[in-house]
């Protein structure tokens, strides 16, 4: 289901990039982080759920943002008190460092799978 009237994105194999849902935007500039904490934690999450079940279909590559629900909590991303500097540690931590290798993993992956 599509929070849009615009037609779906679609990756380099043409999924539909899923769209984040309302509940994980946020619109204010004090709260804008949060938005951005969403989009790396479920595409570090879609990356190594790809990457484990060693497929590229859409589902796969495009599963829906429940995945993330729990371990966004967890972290305090949606916690009232939550400030950007949580967002900004972790993904020092845990999102850049691994990022560019499952992106090219996953890249060769489906490369291979065509």
């Amino acid at each position: 289901m599509s929070n849009s009237i615009q037609p779906a994105e679609t990756d380099r194999y043409g999924c539909a990039i899923r769209l984040r849902p309302e509940h994980l935007t946020f619109r204010s500039f004090r709260d804008a982080w949060r938005s951005v904490a969403a989009d790396d934690l479920y595409s570090l999450k879609r990356h190594q759920m790809a990457l484990k079940a060693g497929s590229c279909d859409c589902e796969t590559l495009w599963p829906d943002w429940a995945i993330i629900e729990d371990e966004y909590a967890e972290l305090g991303f949606a916690a009232p008190t939550g400030t950007d500097s949580l967002h900004i540690t972790w993904s020092a931590e845990e999102y850049f460092p691994v990022i560019s290798d499952l992106r090219d993993r996953l890249r060769t992956q489906c490369q291979e799978a065509e």
